[in-house]
């Protein structure tokens, strides 16, 4: 058989690198350092043709085909074989019209929020901007204003793809219809997401921010959350994250190189009913920095202020049916905000209205029942190992074994979680369209994804 590099080169694929090239360290590079895939061949595609190209050159020599996102949500990586960055296909195309944004799959929702910002258009991206639209997309998207909004995949108007058995495509509602179902929460398995076209909202500012509390004060903090955030209107959403800060000279004084409980809140309501919505976590304990204010909406990244950075990642999520006062007890006595365990955070994002509601079109987002998402991160500390770091994540994640909800929400699911967690991520009905489109679409399983059969 010809060599597959010179197959694509005959297919008139762009840009190929193989692993001893100039330039194939940034193209493998991505957010979590601590899983660093290892292909032989990387195809940097410049053109929606140079992944059609690639995708008819592997279907026909039945191999495998990775797709190198940002980087945000890796469990494993090839080790040999073919990948494709899709970095260079970062056109952001807004439509302020029609309020729509047609976005490459290599962007971040950085530049998109900037492209939308003059027209005071808001697009539906997560706590991170730095996250890669189309992967984030692909898993549902659980965003700051997801009580608003719901699932920031309810929100996509079309994609634009490239499949083993269709080629290049672009699905819909009208067009396609399985596979835009799938598409939309399914994550992968299908084929390689060349554009997205999403609808944005017209949203110029937001009242949003954190209010931070001490390290002695959470327990009474965490437990008025849980009697509060459940309960909110739909016009606001919430979290809340046991956090431990370093000593950077970035943050705040009142904040820095403490362990502190920080409620994030975003609200479109108007600021005085939005106060008013706020008032009982206010009053819940003294607060050491309060940055809840009118907040345009293209800063919306700095409500989590989640790591821009790259680092090793070792995480897990639990899904959560309640947080009554024995949650709250369990969970505080695993994470220990008083000691120096090397967890970073224990978040908790409560689901909103919109977000549990499913959207007109349906689309394949699992975990919408969940009233709560555990979410856990233990800190980058060279001094520990990985399976250390991953240990503390598992002891919180048991912790709350009792009130687990029965489905995953798969852009969270982490290397601390079981194998099983991405496949649990979607009902077994769910999990069975889901194989049945990417069998339709993928007849020879080029691109690997966890199916059913693995529960079985």
């Amino acid at each position: 058989m010809p060599n597959v590099v010179d197959e694509l080169r005959a297919a008139g694929v762009h840009t190929i690198i193989s692993s001893n090239d100039t330039g194939y360290t940034d193209a493998i590079a991505g957010f979590d350092t601590g899983t660093v895939p290892a292909p032989d061949v990387v195809i940097d595609a410049q053109t929606a043709q140079d992944v059609a190209a690639t995708v008819a050159v592997l279907a026909e020599r039945r191999e495998a085909l990775w797709v190198l996102g940002s980087g945000h949500g890796r469990l494993d990586g090839p080790r040999g074989g073919v990948a494709v960055t899709l970095r260079s296909l970062a056109s952001v195309d807004v439509d302020p019209v029609a309020r729509t944004v047609r976005v490459g799959a290599g962007c971040t929702w950085e530049p998109v929020l900037a492209a939308c910002d003059p027209h005071g258009l808001a697009a539906p991206c997560g706590s991170a901007p730095g996250v890669g639209v189309a992967g984030y997309l692909l898993g549902g998207g659980l965003g700051p204003i997801q009580g608003s909004i719901g699932f920031s995949s309810d929100h996509v108007v079309s994609i634009e793809v490239v499949t083993p058995a269709d080629g290049l495509i672009t699905v819909s509602a009208e067009s396609h219809p399985d596979l835009f179902w799938a598409m939309r929460g399914g994550k992968g398995g299908f084929g390689v997401v060349v554009a997205v076209t999403v609808q944005v909202q017209p949203l110029a500012t937001l009242y949003g921010g954190s209010a931070y509390f001490a390290a002695p004060d959470v327990a009474d903090v965490l437990a008025a959350y849980a009697q509060w955030a459940p309960h909110l209107p739909e016009s606001s959403t919430t979290s809340i994250a046991l956090i431990r800060l370093p000593s950077a000279p970035a943050l705040p004084d009142a904040i820095r190189g403490k362990h502190v409980a920080s409620v994030r809140f975003a609200s479109l309501a108007s600021p005085e009913a939005a106060r008013t919505v706020l008032a009982p976590i206010r009053d819940a304990a003294p607060v050491l920095l309060d940055t809840i204010d009118v907040l345009p909406y293209s800063r919306i990244g700095s409500i989590h202020g989640d790591p821009t950075h790259p680092m090793p990642v070792a995480n897990g999520s639990a899904p959560l049916s309640a947080l009554g006062s024995d949650a709250v007890s369990s969970l505080l006595a695993a994470e220990d905000l008083a000691s120096d365990k090397p967890l970073s955070s224990v978040e908790i994002r409560t689901l909103g209205p919109a977000a549990r509601r499913a959207p007109a079109v349906g689309d394949a987002v699992g975990g919408r029942q969940a009233a709560h998402l555990l979410n856990v991160y233990a800190a980058p500390d060279p001094t520990l190992t990985d399976r250390a770091r991953l240990d503390a994540v598992r002891a919180v994640l048991t912790a709350v074994d009792p009130w687990r909800a029965p489905v995953n929400l798969v852009n969270f699911v982490g290397r601390a979680n079981d194998a099983e967690a991405v496949v649990r991520s979607w009902t077994l009905e769910q999990n069975d369209r889901l194989d049945a489109v990417r069998t339709a679409h993928d007849p020879d399983v080029m691109f690997p994804f966890a199916r059913r059969a693995a529960l079985r």
